[in-house]
């Protein structure tokens, strides 16, 4: 098996969704200027970025449950 970085090859098909971007699509394909980041299909860069602010919030949980905790 290839490396999947994005887990591509387990989605099942009731996984996936059809969503309207046309009011960020420009936003989200400018939001980086690096090579690899014009290589991603959109959806990848929509993974990439759900993804990060998912680990953003998680992380922003877990402090806040900490500083609540002391």
């Amino acid at each position: 098996m290839k490396d999947d970085p994005l887990n591509y090859e387990f989605v099942s098909q009731r996984d996936r969704i059809s969503i309207d971007v046309s009011d960020i699509r420009e936003v989200v394909e400018n939001c980086r200027s690096d090579v690899a980041w014009t290589e991603l299909p959109l959806s990848a860069k929509l993974r990439v970025l759900i993804k990060e602010r998912l680990a953003q919030l998680e992380a922003e949980n877990k402090q806040a449950q900490e500083e609540s905790r002391s």
